[in-house]
């Protein structure tokens, strides 16, 4: 059994506190990595899978996830401009790595927007070291504090119910978030769509035991989706940063440079999103979560069958 599935012949409540508290003990433990980038990035995933947990099971216990779904949030919001810097310089290096076409495009690109990476260097350290591990320790006090919390979850609900109007709202909005992103493209739309995307991928990775061989498959295309729009986030996030401030990053011409080729990255990041996104959210919302509550009925009742056999009939042949 995977650590973060909810299983259908479980108690709800159990499921709902052994998957939080699993992601939270692990997030405390992601605090103590020396690359304090590393530890930045991978107790925000956390915090984002907690979430997406009590998201599943919102219309079953709106109380729980009003509270909880905002500690958690401002839990690692306290860390989010760390993470903000340190991809601004990763998504630069990229940016320029993929327009080298091994003659020397690349290195002439880094040649002439070299004042950008250099400040980019320079926002990262400086952010890193501003008060990094007193924010750290106020995470890890929040968590402290989570933690304690998830042993006193309740939910009232049973079976299917538990989790239909949870994965109905999630899908539902992600679908729309999509609609939205292609009918008035803007940075904020696809942004928006980029989140929905993510919830809902971790509560098919929540579901994948339903039926692992269908739903992984799923959940790899969602992944996929999920990094094409990440990607496009980040270039979009860099681009604002370097149009707000082109005097730091070296100056309009230099900056116009570098938004050329990130505008260019985008448009291929949007377009390969939208196929993936139109199969990925091609039913809708209803269809979505009868099929998932098919896949929960087979799988419970696959705990509950004894062996068939054909009937012995003496004397037969």
């Amino acid at each position: 059994m995977g650590i973060y599935r909810w299983q259908p012949g479980g108690s709800p409540r159990h499921q709902l506190r052994r998957i939080a508290r699993h992601q939270v003990e692990r997030g405390l433990d992601d605090l103590g990595d020396p690359d304090r980038h590393a530890a930045v990035h991978a107790v925000r995933k956390r915090g984002k899978k907690v979430r997406a947990l009590l998201r599943l099971v919102r219309p079953a216990a709106p109380e729980l996830y009003g509270q909880e779904n905002a500690a958690f949030r401002d839990a690692t919001r306290r860390i989010a401009a760390d993470r903000d810097a340190a991809v601004g310089l990763e998504t630069y290096d990229a940016l320029v790595a993929r327009y080298s076409d091994g003659a020397g495009t690349g290195g002439s690109v880094l040649a002439r927007t070299a004042p950008v990476r250099t400040a980019l260097v320079e926002r990262r350290d400086q952010v890193l070291g501003e008060d990094l591990e007193r924010r750290i320790e106020a995470v890890r006090a929040d968590l402290e504090l989570g933690l304690e919390r998830i042993e006193t979850w309740e939910l009232e609900a049973e079976g299917f119910d538990v989790v239909a109007g949870g994965l109905a709202k999630t899908y539902a909005r992600a679908r729309a978030r999509m609609q939205d992103a292609y009918d008035q493209p803007s940075s904020p739309a696809f942004h928006e769509w980029r989140k929905r995307v993510k919830y809902h991928r971790y509560q098919v990775r929540l579901l994948q035991d339903l039926w692992p061989e269908v739903l992984k498959a799923q959940r790899s295309q969602l992944h996929d989706l999920s990094d094409l729009l990440g990607d496009d986030h980040d270039l979009a996030v860099l681009r604002e940063d370097l149009l707000t401030e082109p005097e730091r990053y070296g100056g309009e011409e230099t900056v116009a440079q570098v938004c050329a080729l990130l505008d260019r990255r985008r448009a291929e990041l949007q377009a390969h999103a939208r196929t993936l996104g139109e199969r990925c959210f091609a039913e809708s919302p209803k269809r979505f979560v009868a099929r998932m509550g098919a896949y929960w009925q087979v799988a419970q009742d696959a705990n509950t069958l004894g062996p068939l056999a054909d009937p012995t009939v003496p004397g037969g042949r």
